[in-house]
């Protein structure tokens, strides 16, 4: 299944650059953060204000038990931003925590106000949650940003989106399979879906929006370009790479035994770049491994309103952190100038082992001048306990430049030393994208979770720092856990 999600193209200011996020967390893949010790009642959907339950502390922090909020009504807007579920001009937050649960926690002038959330209870405890993605997009049209969840496996569902938040999560009937990817694949001004075919049948379906609030598309396409024998389609990126306003699609397929042997032999074994236009998508180009190339993530690189493709790695063995890009032009992705850097020993490490493992990776306007900035994370560094990389201004980017953020940093609560009695768990933090401008200041914030860090098996991602953009880069700004919100 696909980790990348795509996105309808918005209105981009000369202040502030979107990128769009990489999903590197299956079970978690958007993010905010919150000081509040609040809970819901039990199977609250967040959807009435309660009184407080006392006067607000002297830590800032909310007393526990105070009832979850819905935030001041915003307004309908004819180009949305997918970041923005209320239309008041303030970035939300969403994401699949602890549990399974489903939280959103809205903005402000203030930024994320714990207060002002929707909650939606997870499986039961005897279900092992699902991995799961979260699509933002004007699904039906009406102004106002919704809320796709779509699990791995299982029935993909909708938060709808208005003026006080989300609603309640209601079924997408009658879709094959849950969407990897959205964009406005016709280029009718409408938000579309892309779901994936299996083993047999179609390569994908599209669904052409508007989508009814009972699951219906205006229309559908159905993908019959021919597959590899013996494939499935396994990753889809979407993102408008040559600049029509119409979004289009890289769709990789793996390779699968057909023998069964059991040794779960899998590989790349081609792709297809699929161009959106009038109609729908269209095969484009075709390509054998093994060099297939269209690696990375969408988002706007250069700041000309197409999307390029940016990447980020690390070396643990020559502690060597890399983050580079390919420009698109009119003729489609790969078809620009390519860039980057490289160093050896960047901030944030430690005299610690290092090892290999990347975590999120996203693409926005973090320090406010207008060009886009890469945050990325290595899971693997300081003995598995993580580090976040701030890369200014990608496409000009230098080493020295490169600021780091770890659980050991000044003034940033927490630390890689495992707490007294809960044996050698590591935080392994990482970026949980997409960047949100929760304040409205014109500044991307940052937020980094920790799977593990209440969990010591490392199955949640249950523990949050947000970090506030800045001119100079990134501040910590508060911290809160799944504990604080359930």
């Amino acid at each position: 299944m696909a980790d990348v999600t795509g996105g309808m193209r918005c209105a981009r200011s000369t202040r502030r650059i979107r990128g769009l996020a990489a999903a590197a967390l299956a079970a978690v893949l958007l993010a905010t953060g919150c000081d509040s010790a609040q809970r819901p009642a039990a199977g609250s959907g967040g959807g009435e204000r309660r009184p407080n339950a006392g006067e607000s502390r002297p830590d800032g922090r909310s007393p526990s038990g105070v009832g979850p909020e819905r935030p001041p009504a915003g307004k309908p807007s004819a180009h949305p931003r997918p970041e923005d579920l209320n239309g008041d001009g303030y970035d939300d937050f969403a994401a699949v925590i602890t549990g399974g649960s489903l939280v959103v926690v809205y903005g402000s002038a203030k930024g994320l106000d714990p207060r002002r959330r929707t909650v939606v209870p997870g499986p039961p405890s005897s279900t092992v949650p699902d991995e799961t993605r979260l699509l933002r997009t004007d699904l039906d049209h009406d102004g106002h940003t919704d809320l796709v969840r779509a699990p791995r496996t299982g029935v993909p569902t909708v938060l709808w989106g208005g003026p006080r938040g989300v609603t309640d999560p209601r079924p997408l009937t009658g879709a094959p399979t849950s969407p990897t990817a959205t964009g406005d694949f016709d280029g009718d001004g409408h938000a579309d879906l892309f779901l994936p075919g299996g083993a047999n049948g179609p390569e994908g379906t599209v669904w052409f929006g508007p989508v009814r609030r009972g699951g219906a598309p205006a229309r559908v396409q159905k993908l019959h370009n021919g597959r590899p024998p013996d494939s499935i389609p396994a990753r889809s990126l979407a993102g408008d790479f040559d600049g029509d306003r119409a979004t289009d699609l890289v769709l990789w397929f793996h390779w699968t035994d057909p023998d069964n042997e059991g040794d779960g032999e899998v590989g790349v074994s081609s792709l297809q770049y699929l161009r959106g236009g009038p109609g729908g998508l269209r095969l484009a180009e075709r390509r054998e491994r093994p060099d297939l190339g269209l690696e990375g993530q969408a988002g706007d690189v250069d700041g000309d309103g197409t999307d390029d493709l940016y990447s980020a790695g690390f070396f643990a063995y020559r502690k060597q952190l890399s983050a580079g890009y390919t420009l698109s032009t009119r003729s489609g992705p790969e078809t620009g100038a390519r860039g980057g850097m490289s160093t050896v020993s960047p901030p944030g490490l430690r005299d610690a082992p290092q090892y290999g493992g990347m975590g999120g990776t996203a693409l926005g306007d973090v320090t406010g001048d207008g060009r886009a900035d890469l945050v990325t994370s290595a899971t693997g560094a300081n003995d598995s306990n993580g580090v976040v990389w701030l890369v200014p201004d990608l496409r000009a980017a230098t080493a020295d430049a490169v600021r780091a953020v770890t659980l050991e940093t000044p003034g940033i609560p927490g630390s890689d030393t495992p707490a007294k009695g809960r044996g050698p768990t590591r935080n392994r933090i990482t970026v949980v994208g997409p960047l949100l401008d929760t304040d409205g200041d014109h500044h991307l914030d940052v937020v980094v979770g920790a799977p593990g860090f209440l969990d010591a098996k490392k199955r949640d991602l249950d523990a949050f720092w947000v970090l506030r953009g800045t001119d100079q880069g990134m501040t910590y700004q508060r911290h809160f856990t799944a504990k604080d919100i359930l």
